[in-house]
């Protein structure tokens, strides 16, 4: 089985063709760079998000964490343009991979994890800390979801059948 045929007129688009072949910094490397710094925010935000809702540091007042997602949000939107520059590069890469799949799938349960999270705090804002212990397996998911991310998408460099269309690894 090969890959699907339009993705070789997507890599031979001029736009993927500078991302991957451009010996810029502007080409691949400042998109790769770009994809780290939101992941930096996004999943580094969630950890000292999660920590706190998880007990460290319980002296710490639970209104102002709702500050971190505007960091959270910003990594996240980084992300998606960053992450779909990076599609345009290797299309045939990613889109025939199971993983980016899975990842993608990680992805949406991780942002609907988030948004309840966000929606706990604002109701809990008013209560005690303890009201948080009952969220404690959803700040897990979450957590467990954005590492599941974090490793799918390093794993999608080594397990491609297919770099570019028409060329196995």
């Amino acid at each position: 089985l090969s890959a699907p045929a339009f993705l070789d007129a997507l890599e031979r688009s001029g736009l993927s063709t500078w991302i991957r072949e451009s010996e810029s910094v502007f080409g691949y490397y400042l998109v790769l760079v770009i994809h780290n710094i939101g992941l930096a925010l996004l999943v580094g935000t969630c950890g000292l998000l999660g920590a706190r809702l998880l007990g460290f540091a319980p002296e710490l007042p639970l209104t102002p964490l709702r500050r971190f997602f505007r960091f959270i949000w910003v990594g996240f939107w980084l992300n998606v343009v960053s992450g779909a520059f990076l599609l345009i590069a290797y299309p045939t890469k990613a889109l025939t991979n199971p993983l980016f799949y899975l990842k993608l799938v990680l992805v949406a349960f991780g942002v609907l994890a988030l948004k309840r999270i966000d929606r706990a705090l604002l109701e809990d804002a008013h209560e005690c800390d303890s009201s948080l212990v009952r969220r404690r397996s959803l700040v897990l998911w979450t957590l467990g979801l954005w590492f599941g991310v974090l490793a799918a998408g390093r794993a999608l460099a080594y397990t491609a059948t297919y770099i570019l269309y028409g060329k196995g690894t």
